[in-house]
């Protein structure tokens, strides 16, 4: 950021100045100019402040979709000093009440579809913070959107913020134990937005879609900050289903589209596509799992003026990592692509840097990784060894400097000695036409196979209307794998388990 530029209200309110009636945000509710959303935010933060008592060192919920009232709400506490967290009201009941008993927020901003999953956790957590309800005209509601907006504007926004105070706090999607938050700082997201500007090449010109859930780290660490930074416009889509992504899309011009592979499948697959204008649009970019080459192909042929742009990172790094530029779309599909300029990981295997093509666990320096999980005092030094962070993820690296991501170092499975990557084989499964998703885990070996250790187990889900048997799969697989790769078990299903995130639930899988 600009010397003497260094925290998110700083950003903000620079926006507003040189840019007072460039559209801020966009959705179905209408236009909100950067003067506009400055004014709301600044009502809002006065009830926040003299009502509520939100201030530097503490914590605001957000429970929302995106819509306008997530920007004046994130603006509003990040004026204040305060920090933000994102409530991913979708997580389990223990998972939630673990998050509003050790978040201890001061106030929580929810609607309608976020407070039918809060309300059973909050009660059970003995203790409920004051609510600012959206279109809620719940019982026990502390202030309606209106009531909050009613007052006066609060004065001194943005003065004396601390640049290495907490501005975010993430919970982690809590696939494994508990969830973790993820201490964000104002310097941090400054950080981030100078990745997220050289991996995506973004400008002031940009209409970004944010479909994604604002407890997405591209969400609250990058398109909002990035957006107030560059003076671009956010649109605002409360889901990712392709009757509302697609008629925004069109109708606001969008230039950027971020989201999980699965989203630009259905994309693709849309029958009436034809029918939005998508000429805007500049940049696809996904993360999250692999692209299928079969997509990749589709959007060339329906979009071929966008470029296409996976990314990689971590809730724990305070930046994206990792960008395969368009030109390498096609030819390096399975590829997270190379390091971000600053950007310091490697490959270890054997407490040594990996050889090209080795496979290893991808660590990180510790300058790229958050300052620490809140409320949770050395947890985050477990990862860390000889100032690197070690990921818990499966990489390699080869000789052109293209890493490539075999999952999760739980995901490995040892079948008589021999390591499996499970990412490895749900990538060729993948390949088949009739598999619209895969995932593939370790199960014990019983019987008289015990002494293989463990079995290879694969659950596909193939697309509405498709064949597919399992001699099917393992025929598929033995063209190109080795026969210690290929499916013990292949097991059929409608659907796969997800967490809000859009993981797959594997835990679920192996019983």
């Amino acid at each position: 950021m600009p010397r003497g530029q260094q925290t998110m209200p700083e950003n903000f309110d620079n926006a507003v100045a040189k840019w007072p009636r460039k559209p801020a945000v966009m959705s179905d509710q209408g236009v909100v100019t950067y003067a506009e959303l400055d004014e709301a935010s600044a009502r809002l933060a006065g009830h926040l402040r003299n009502k509520l008592g939100v201030g530097p060192g503490t914590r605001v919920g957000l429970a929302l979709r995106n819509r306008l009232e997530l920007a004046v709400a994130y603006w509003a506490c990040s004026r204040l000093g305060a920090t933000v967290l994102p409530v991913n009201y979708r997580l389990g009941d223990e998972a939630l009440r673990h998050v509003l008993v050790e978040g201890d927020m001061t106030c929580l901003v929810v609607e309608e579809v976020g407070w039918r999953r809060l309300r059973p956790a909050t009660t059970a957590a003995a203790r409920r913070p004051p609510l600012v309800c959206v279109d809620l005209p719940a019982e026990g509601v502390d202030s309606t959107w209106d009531e909050a907006l009613a007052g006066p504007q609060a004065a001194g926004l943005g003065e004396g913020v601390d640049p290495s105070s907490p501005a975010i706090i993430l919970y982690t999607s809590g696939t494994t134990g508990l969830p973790k938050g993820a201490v964000m700082t104002h310097h941090d997201l400054g950080f981030n937005i100078r990745m997220g500007i050289i991996a995506q090449s973004f400008r002031h010109e940009d209409v970004h879609l944010l479909a994604i859930p604002f407890f997405v780290p591209t969400a609250c660490y990058t398109l909002i900050n990035t957006a107030a930074y560059l003076g671009s416009t956010l649109v605002m889509a409360p889901d990712t289903e392709m009757p509302t992504v697609l008629p925004l899309l069109s109708r606001w011009r969008c230039t950027t589209f971020f989201g999980v592979p699965t989203l630009f499948f259905l994309l693709t697959n849309h029958p009436r596509l034809s029918e939005y204008d998508l000429g805007a649009l500049r940049l696809i970019a996904y993360s999250g799992s692999t692209m299928p080459v079969r997509t990749i192909r589709r959007l060339r042929e329906l979009l071929p003026h966008v470029w296409l742009h996976n990314f990689f990172g971590l809730t724990e790094t305070i930046a994206m990592t990792h960008v395969l530029p368009n030109a390498d779309a096609d030819e390096q599909p399975e590829s997270i692509g190379k390091l971000l300029p600053e950007i310091d990981g490697v490959v270890f295997a054997d407490d040594s840097v990996a050889a090209p093509g080795q496979v290893g666990e991808l660590v990180f320096r510790r300058d790229v990784i958050i300052s620490e999980y809140w409320q949770r005092p050395g947890l985050l030094e477990e990862s860390l060894r000889d100032a690197w962070f070690h990921t818990g993820d499966l990489a390699s690296v080869d000789e052109q400097g293209y890493f490539y991501v075999h999952g999760r170092s739980k995901d490995m499975i040892i079948v008589a000695g021999q390591n499996v990557y499970a990412l490895e084989v749900e990538q060729v499964i993948m390949r088949l036409e009739q598999v619209r998703e895969v995932a593939v885990v370790g199960i014990p070996a019983t019987g008289v196979r015990e002494a293989l250790g463990e079995l290879i187990k694969a659950v596909v889900v193939p697309h509405p209307g498709e064949t597919l048997t399992e001699r099917d799969v393992k025929h598929h697989c033995a063209a190109h794998l080795p026969s210690y790769k290929i499916p013990h078990i292949v097991e059929f299903r409608d659907e796969l388990p997800h967490n809000p995130a859009g993981k797959v639930l594997k835990r679920l899988l192996t019983e």
